[in-house]
């Protein structure tokens, strides 16, 4: 396998830097001193519907495997994001303002921590902070995170450090930005606990603030959660249900098990049939999940349950959809859908095992929106049955990235979005095969790309995702732009191996925290190809999808690449006879970095047209697209 340096690519000081260590490979590999750090969470959390808060206490077993002694701790703290005076970049109902996250009790090691506000944090600069030397602990807080400074004693390398906490904070009681309440009696809960933030080999500690623009960059851990809710509640979550027969019926235990190896669809819980069990002692569900980068869990006493059971050709996979009576109508052969979606990404593209043992989609966001989280989807719906089943499938094509595969979304939003859209396309496609919603995603992207290419905002993907604040310029840059680059990538490789290229990605950095420069560099590696050419036209530099066909010289047409990104190129040829024929050209046709192409023509006596052919791939100004040939 070949290996093609940085030297083309602009490469910025922070990721040189971690070249020269050897955590990361040109080749782009993990490097022999690759390391991340590790949490184990132990959780305990009562849910109060009544106004939705939750109650907590937790411990954190902290291990630090990087090579750097730790003078701070930032934990993330993103209930905050709905506290009075937050920093956000999208709009929240003042109904949904709330206090925030109180966090009490804090101990690192058993040494109690004063959590006392300081006073000289400003929102508008940074102030001059002094260290509380009385203690060996000073605390500092931001919006959406608090900073532990150590006075004294360091976190040093390889050791486990304790971190134990009580706190309380409330959800959302209008559902916004991915998580919140669906009504009185059903919610999910998602951001809602304090979480270690990420220290790695390039950025040390993420000191992002969480605006909601952005999801959220997290480490990998292992979670054990206690869930305490009011009797009648059932609580759907990450990880592994490890106390199925406390929490539910033995009717309900008896279909749940079944469920577990039955390919046919099974109604474990039917809220119209289901009798009034409110009364009584609450009930604790406990989970467990391993190595995953987050925690979240729907709580409800209104919504059913159908499970069953889709195969892969080495494990089962337990599949669930929990929903309201009312979004009933809209959800058809819905748990069919999410079986396909499965099996299509771990048999066809990206081709790779899905990699836990079950997957839920909590469905009851009152509008048409979805929001990953590990082995789970929170869902809403529309009334048009091809977008639910295709924001299905993006929701659950989402465990590979950013879920399998810890890329930095907060950062590089088009590492997991613009995968999750590319990936939808291509299922779509096959899911459709032969009707008219076969090219229907593809469609949508072309025309929501169209839109927006091309102008101010629209900066380089490279660009930090976590400044992108205008609503237009996120979808822009994180969803279709991106996939319109793996299509043009899929185009100029060829499907095999630009499937090859990708598996080998996603298998080199599962678990792990890839930075654009290790996707990059894999597909150079794989393909043996150096496609730097390829990355600086569409990661490091402005420019859209926009071809011009200017003339015909001879036998030959003349093309120009107004927008300046290397993209696949099909035309269509019509001759007297009205006879045509296609002439497709990958985009390595502008490897030389000139803008104009010349490519030539069969026939070109009896030639009476040529058409750029703009339905599978975008081009921002049609009216410049044909050449018709006055013939005497």
């Amino acid at each position: 396998m070949a290996v093609y340096s940085q030297e083309s690519l602009y490469v910025p000081r922070e990721f040189k830097e971690a070249y020269k260590r050897k955590t990361r490979d040109y080749n782009g590999n993990p490097g022999e001193h690759y390391w991340q750090n590790f949490g184990v969470y132990n959780i305990e959390a009562e849910i109060i519907p009544d106004g939705w808060r939750i109650l907590g206490k937790q411990t954190i077993l902290y291990t630090n495997n990087s090579p750097d002694s730790l003078s701070e701790i930032v934990i993330k703290m993103y209930p905050n994001h709905y506290k009075k005076g937050g920093v956000r970049a999208n709009k929240i109902p003042l109904k949904n303002l709330t206090d925030g996250m109180d966090i009490s009790n804090l101990k690192v090691n058993g040494e109690t921590v004063s959590l006392s506000m300081d006073a000289s944090i400003s929102n508008l600069a940074h102030a001059v902070k002094e260290k509380n030397t009385n203690n060996n602990i000073s605390v500092s807080y931001n919006s959406t995170f608090l900073t532990l400074e150590f006075n004294k004693k360091l976190i040093p390398p390889n050791s486990t450090t304790t971190f134990s906490m009580d706190w309380e904070t409330e959800m959302p009681l209008i559902y916004v930005n991915k998580i919140g309440a669906y009504d009185s009696q059903s919610a999910y809960m998602g951001y809602w606990y304090p979480q270690i933030a990420v220290y790695d080999d390039i950025d040390g500690w993420d000191k992002n603030e969480y605006t909601g623009a952005q999801e959220c960059y997290t480490d990998f851990a292992d979670f054990n959660v206690k869930i305490k809710v009011p009797k009648g509640n059932y609580v759907f979550a990450t990880g592994d249900l490890l106390n199925p027969k406390e929490v539910l019926s033995t009717t309900e235990y008896s279909v749940y098990n079944l469920s577990k190896r039955n390919l046919e669809d099974l109604n474990i819980l039917n809220h119209k049939a289901k009798k009034n069990n409110t009364v009584g002692s609450p009930s604790i569900w406990q989970f467990k999940a391993k190595n995953v980068r987050d925690f979240g869990f729907g709580v409800t006493n209104n919504f059913n349950w159908v499970a069953n059971t889709t195969t892969l050709k080495n494990k089962a996979v337990s599949s669930n959809i929990i929903y309201s009576q009312k979004d009933e109508k809209n959800l058809r052969d819905l748990l069919d859908t999410q079986n396909k979606s499965i099996q299509y990404l771990s048999n066809e593209l990206p081709g790779v095992a899905y990699p836990y043992n079950s997957f839920t989609s909590f469905i009851g966001v009152p509008e048409f929106d979805g929001m990953e989280f590990p082995m789970m989807a929170n869902n809403g719906f529309s009334n048009n049955q091809v977008s639910n089943n295709l924001m299905t499938f993006h929701e659950i094509a989402h465990t590979y990235l950013p879920h399998w595969v810890g890329v930095n979304e907060v950062k590089y939003s088009w590492m997991e979005e613009g995968w999750a859209t590319f990936l939808t396309i291509k299922f779509c496609q096959d899911f459709y095969r032969g009707t008219k919603f076969e090219n229907y995603e593809l469609k949508r992207a072309i025309r929501s790309y169209n839109k927006s290419a091309g102008k101010q905002w629209e900066t380089p993907l490279f660009s930090p995702s976590n400044y992108m604040v205008v609503r237009n310029m996120h979808f822009q840059q994180s969803y279709r732009k991106p996939a319109f680059m793996y299509l043009a990538l899929e185009y100029l490789l060829g499907e095999k191996l630009f499937k090859t290229c990708l598996k080998t990605y996603l298998n080199r950095w599962k678990g792990k925290h890839p930075s654009p420069f290790d996707f990059m560099f894999t597909f150079n590696n794989v393909s043996g190809k150096d496609l730097n050419w390829f990355w600086e036209k569409w990661v490091f530099e402005y420019g859209y999808a926009d071809l011009a066909l200017i003339k015909i010289e001879g036998s030959k047409v003349v093309l120009e690449n107004i927008g300046g990104l290397p993209v696949p190129v099909s035309l269509k040829l019509t001759y007297s006879d009205n006879k045509t024929s296609v002439i497709n050209k990958t985009p390595e046709i502008w490897l030389s970095g000139k803008s104009k192409a010349l490519i030539e023509i069969v026939n070109e006596e009896d030639l009476v047209s040529v058409e750029l052919i703009t339905s599978a791939f975008p081009d921002v100004n049609s009216t410049n697209n044909l050449l018709e040939v006055y013939i005497e």
